[in-house]
């Protein structure tokens, strides 16, 4: 096969990370970004705090059946 000069293009491999490329302009990835490291950071914060407040009013409503019961 013969090619010209006119044919010829950059070989860019299927396992080439283009992130490299977008970086190169501007771009930030979510992963890297404080905006997204902060929301986050806020959303565990939140499901934490929601799940022990959850385990919390459990042991507080079995805590009041077994009042009610032995009443």
């Amino acid at each position: 096969m013969n090619m010209k000069v006119s044919d010829m293009y950059v070989y860019t491999p299927a396992t080439t990370d283009i992130t490299i490329r977008w970086k190169a302009n501007g771009w930030i990835p979510p992963t890297e970004d404080p905006k997204f490291q902060r929301k986050w950071a806020e959303f565990r914060n939140k499901t934490a705090a929601g799940i022990e407040a959850i385990m919390n009013r459990s042991e507080e409503t079995n805590h009041d059946q077994s009042r009610i019961q032995s009443h």
